[in-house]
């Protein structure tokens, strides 16, 4: 079979030399292996994908103007579940305005949290001994903030409750 086919490979029915797979195939190109190849048919792909991709940088970058120095000075840990939205993307919004993310709540002049704390955290909260006065607020007083360009009271946005002061 093998000396039939190669014998005969000027012939269209080979399928050695005259086969239609590239034309039955989906072009797949992994951006895994590091090796990257130019497309001559997909050229205008790859225009208008680097046409968005500054568009959508240009974008991007007016946003973190706008949100820029507004929470300056604020040392923030996130410290439990943040409702309708995730670690990582109010890390990206709170260093864009300004604030400093924490990996430990020592030190922290804010604490990031939708729900309330556990008795012992907020008992620490209530009677520790820092020099500084520690903020429990919710996820939402960074967002009004940034649509206000300014830092707003916390207030308003506090988790520890307490029934002679409202508030702590």
């Amino acid at each position: 079979l093998n000396k039939y086919l190669l014998s005969n490979l000027k012939e269209k029915w080979n399928p050695i030399t005259h086969s239609d797979l590239a034309q039955r195939s989906d072009v797949v190109h992994s951006s895994t292996s590091g090796h990257q190849r130019g497309e001559r048919r997909a050229r205008h792909i790859e225009r208008d994908f680097t046409e968005d991709l500054k568009k959508k940088r240009k974008e991007q970058t007016s946003e973190i103007d706008k949100m820029s120095g507004v929470l300056s000075g604020t040392n923030v840990y996130i410290g439990g579940y943040l409702e309708d939205t995730t670690d990582i993307e109010m890390k990206r919004i709170l260093t864009a305005a300004g604030s400093r993310v924490l990996n430990a709540a020592s030190g922290a002049t804010h604490i990031l949290t939708s729900q309330q704390l556990s008795g012992s955290k907020t008992h620490k909260i209530l009677t520790g001994k820092s020099r500084i006065h520690v903020h429990v607020v919710k996820p939402e007083w960074v967002t009004d903030s940034i649509s206000a360009g300014k830092r707003l009271s916390e207030h308003k946005y506090s988790v520890i409750r307490s029934a002679s002061t409202g508030t702590l």
